[in-house]
């Protein structure tokens, strides 16, 4: 049984790589200016906040430089728009002996005066080798954009491969607080 499980990941790996249509380079879609500007739109989401700030208290303009350094940190690699709805995949360097990166892919929706109405991180990678995340990150933002299922990519799915830590059965996204929270 273990052995078909991990045929039918392999077989729906290539069938998403093979599939990808969509040009999700980041340059693609946004200049190096419009890159910082969106960075900057949601690095108070996606960074990590300093000890025992509030939602509102990320926002405040003193923590602006402690956020400017974790943007710093980040990068977009990639980028796709589709309607109203922005979708990224970002990722840092987590701490490891070794080289290694974690992901989150998301969306948001921007209004007419060019601010965050809805915010949605919607997966977590576990912390990979480089080249390892680059191949697991793009089938998973595929995945995002095209509105396919990420489940079979969930640990309690995925038959001992790693592709996504959160969300699991006791953490998820609270889309009303955009964080992460526990059950």
């Amino acid at each position: 049984m273990k052995n078909i499980v991990g045929i039918v990941i392999i077989l729906v790996l290539i069938a998403g790589a093979c599939g990808t249509k969509n040009n999700y380079q980041v340059s693609a879609h946004l200049t190096p200016q419009q890159q910082d500007e969106m960075m900057w739109k949601i690095i108070r989401y996606v960074g990590r906040a300093p000890e025992g700030l509030t939602v509102e208290e990320r926002f405040y303009a003193p923590y602006d430089s402690v956020y400017q350094e974790q943007a710093k940190l980040h990068k977009f690699d990639a980028y796709f728009i589709k309607g109203n709805t922005h979708y990224f995949l970002v990722s840092r360097r987590a701490p490891s002996l070794v080289d290694k990166r974690v992901a989150t892919g998301g969306k948001f929706v921007l209004d007419d005066e060019n601010k965050i109405t809805e915010y949605e991180e919607v997966f977590r990678t576990w912390k990979l080798v480089p080249d390892t995340l680059a191949k697991r990150e793009m089938i998973l933002f595929d995945a995002l954009v095209k509105g396919g299922p990420l489940t079979p990519y969930e640990t309690k799915n995925s038959n001992g491969v790693e592709f996504i830590e959160f969300p699991d059965e006791r953490t998820y996204f609270d889309k009303e607080f955009k964080q992460w929270k526990t059950k």
